[in-house]
């Protein structure tokens, strides 16, 4: 199976939006599930620790079909 991260966004000046985290214009893609799950941890920290955000942020795994 294929894994992405799905990311979520809402606040802000533009408001809600959604897409695949990609990596130089293209879908990053995992074929582990645990290193997907790693990942998207490591952005939710990342963007949890960041006083000057205005929009709040939610990356979750899923299968790429």
């Amino acid at each position: 199976m294929i894994y992405g991260i799905w990311c979520e966004v809402w606040g802000g000046v533009t408001g809600s939006r959604s897409s695949w985290l990609k990596e130089h214009g293209k879908i990053k893609v995992f074929t582990n599930r645990a290193e997907a799950e790693l990942e998207a941890m490591g952005w939710t920290d990342r963007n949890a620790r960041n006083p000057n955000r205005k929009a709040e942020f939610r990356y979750t795994v899923r299968q790429i079909q």
